[in-house]
């Protein structure tokens, strides 16, 4: 099965509007303006305590790529670190994936199979070109469907191959984001006639793989 990246930013276009100052009356000086006068760029700022907001681009490595899993609701997952599993989270999952290197998933909660997981593994392909400072605006978005996992429970076996399409303006091969190859044919070679492939996953494993992980 592919899946198409239309979430992808095709062109940012930042515009930078001047505002001119008005005068003002002048005003008396305060302790704030000497030091604000004779201190240096942030000094005021490091004295406060961090507030919450965007992840900062300093902190997404060249080799990783920000990746959100979303399945059916109810769905919990976790993901294989090198300290071990995550603890279970509702979807979808936001983490920075290694580029090429292959993790494990645990999903629960699968709507109408209560007590019974799967563990689908996940590979990024490569990492998306986008605006400095919005990789995390941007994630390669990967979708575990209801019906793969009813298929990998009954003991079948899906890979998905995400891709970003090469005509940002064009549309979609078939309306919906998704549409199976053919018998025989190889997803990610599919994939490559259409656009970039930046992710995979494969469903069916009932049981994790012991020769993958992180």
């Amino acid at each position: 099965m592919l899946r198409t990246g239309r979430w992808l930013p095709a062109t940012a276009v930042l515009v930078l509007t001047g505002v001119v100052g008005l005068s003002h009356a002048p005003v008396a000086s305060s302790a704030a303006d000497t030091f604000a006068d004779y201190s240096g760029p942030g000094a005021i700022g490091v004295t406060r305590r961090p507030q919450p907001g965007p992840c900062p681009e300093s902190v997404v490595p060249d080799a990783v790529q920000p990746v959100e899993i979303r399945g059916p609701q109810g769905v919990r997952i976790a993901i294989e670190t090198a300290a071990g599993w995550s603890p279970l989270q509702a979807a979808p999952l936001r983490r920075g994936l290694v580029v090429g290197r292959a993790y494990r998933l645990r999903v629960a909660g699968i709507p109408g199979r209560e007590g019974e997981e799967v563990y689908p593994s996940i590979r990024v392909l490569a990492k998306l070109v986008v605006p400095p400072g919005m990789a995390w605006r941007f994630p390669v978005e990967i979708t575990i469907d209801g019906d793969d996992l009813a298929a990998a429970i009954g003991g079948g076996h899906v890979r998905r191959v995400v891709y970003a399409s090469c005509e940002s303006e064009g549309r979609d091969v078939v309306p919906a984001s998704w549409f199976d190859v053919a018998p025989g044919d190889d997803p990610l070679e599919v994939a490559r006639t259409l656009g970039d492939p930046v992710a995979e996953i494969v469903i069916g494993n009932r049981i994790p793989a012991p020769e993958i992980g992180p």
